[in-house]
């Protein structure tokens, strides 16, 4: 599990570090001494598998922290760590895993480690937007799209374009993305109609379909509904 930690100070910080350490489990850590700090190094480092946050940061405040995390990612753990109770209530806006008054002890941080542990963050993966690098999760996208050396990146709610290849793009993906065209590639949950040379995604963007993609597709397609529909 790989943890970060964002608390200013020092002390707090070596106890923390100090008691995940003695805890004997598969643990990593990073410690950011500040909310800026966090945030300007997330981008590159999307993998946390917890957030430990500190209410009361010098400059941008753990709640806000929390705030600009979900803007982004809906489903990363993360726990508060303070010695008040105000902002307990608001943990919830941020579905917040725990709110854990000072002082932190083994036991208070053990229960939130397994709570870290059973929560199951959806696939994703990692796409050089314009924004920087942004973890994207599988089931929000709908489409890859070819465009010279660039590829279109169709979510539900925007469109992005990046430099790399479909081929690349391909082998981080799973089963449920299918090439309709060799310029591309779609996911079969958000196909909406199978046409004669294109299909339809469920927010009306038609992509391309090759003829001899068209049974692989409406094979896959349909396999994909009756699994769904078993479920």
């Amino acid at each position: 599990m790989e943890i970060a930690i964002v608390e200013d100070n020092p002390t707090m910080q070596q106890t923390l570090t100090d008691m995940l350490a003695s805890l004997h489990r598969n643990l990593t850590w990073t410690v950011f001494a500040s909310g800026e700090q966090f945030l300007f190094a997330w981008p590159d480092h999307p993998h946390f598998d917890l957030v430990l946050l500190d209410i009361k940061l010098p400059g941008v405040d753990g709640m806000t922290v929390a705030k600009k995390i979900r803007a982004q990612d809906a489903k990363m753990p993360l726990a508060f760590l303070s010695n008040y109770d105000d902002y307990v209530f608001d943990g919830y806006d941020v579905n917040a895993l725990d709110y854990i008054l000072k002082p932190i002890t083994p036991e208070k941080l053990t229960k939130l480690l397994d709570r870290a542990a059973a929560t199951e963050r959806p696939p994703f993966i990692i796409l050089p937007l314009a924004d920087g690098s942004t973890q994207v999760y599988l089931y929000d996208i709908m489409a890859f799209t070819v465009d010279g050396h660039y590829l279109t990146v169709i979510t539900q709610e925007r469109q992005d374009a990046f430099k790399d290849s479909l081929q690349n793009i391909r082998t981080q993906l799973d089963n449920r993305f299918i090439l309709t065209h060799r310029s591309a590639l779609v996911n079969i949950d958000h196909i909406h109609t199978i046409g004669k040379d294109t299909v339809t995604l469920a927010n009306g963007v038609a992509v391309p379909l090759a003829r001899n993609r068209t049974q692989a597709v409406k094979q896959a397609f349909w396999e994909r509904f009756r699994k769904l529909a078993r479920q």
